[in-house]
C-alpha cells in the first residue's frame, strides 16, 4: 500500500511539474509584454457600439474569453459580481469571444447575466495582434494605451487588481 501511495506522489509531482514547464513560457511573454503599446484594433459589441482603442482614454480591462470555457466563465463571473455591487464601472470591461457565433455568444451573454459590453473576435484576428495563447486571458490597458499586467488562466487575486487597477 505504502509503495503504491509513493508512486502516486510520484506521478502526481510529475505531472504537475510538466504543467508548470509548460505554462512557464506564456508567463514569461505575458511579462514582456507589460508596459509595451497595446495593438490597436476596432470590434464590434454586443449592443451594436463599435469599440476602438483609438478612443481609448481610460483604463479598461480585455477580457477573452470563450462560451466552452470553465474558466472563462468563473472570471467572468467573478468580474460580474463586482460591476453588479457597483466596485468596479461595467464600461471599464470588455469581454471579447474568441472566434465563436455572435448568437451563441449573445445567449450565452443573456444566460449569464453580464452586466458589461462584449465584444464579437469573429475572425481571430484581435487575438492574434495580442498573441493570446489561452483562455482566460485578461489584458489590463492603461489610458496611455499601454499594458499594465497581462495573465492567462485563472487568478486568485482578480478582484483585489480589478479593484486596485481601477481605483
Amino acid at each position: 500500500m505504502k509503495l503504491v501511495a509513493k508512486a502516486l506522489n510520484i506521478i502526481l509531482t510529475v505531472v504537475v511539474l510538466v504543467l508548470l514547464a509548460a505554462k512557464i513560457p506564456g508567463m514569461i511573454d505575458n511579462f514582456k509584454t507589460e508596459g509595451s503599446m497595446a495593438p490597436e484594433f476596432s470590434v464590434m459589441t454586443n449592443s451594436g457600439l463599435e469599440f476602438d482603442t483609438k478612443d481609448l482614454h481610460a483604463k479598461k480591462v480585455l477580457v477573452f474569453w470563450a462560451t466552452w470555457c470553465p474558466p472563462c466563465e468563473m472570471e467572468l463571473s467573478r468580474i460580474n459580481e463586482l460591476v453588479k455591487d457597483k466596485r468596479i464601472p461595467a464600461e471599464a470591461i470588455l469581454a471579447i469571444s474568441m472566434q465563436e457565433d455572435k448568437a451563441l455568444v449573445d445567449k450565452t451573454v443573456t444566460e449569464r447575466g453580464y452586466r458589461f459590453p462584449v465584444a464579437y473576435d469573429l475572425d481571430g484576428k484581435v487575438s492574434q495582434l495580442y498573441k493570446i495563447q489561452g483562455t482566460p486571458t485578461l489584458v489590463f490597458l492603461n489610458g496611455d494605451k499601454t499594458i499594465r499586467w497581462l495573465s492567462t488562466g485563472l487568478s486568485p487575486l482578480l478582484k483585489l487588481r480589478l479593484n486596485i487597477f481601477l481605483d
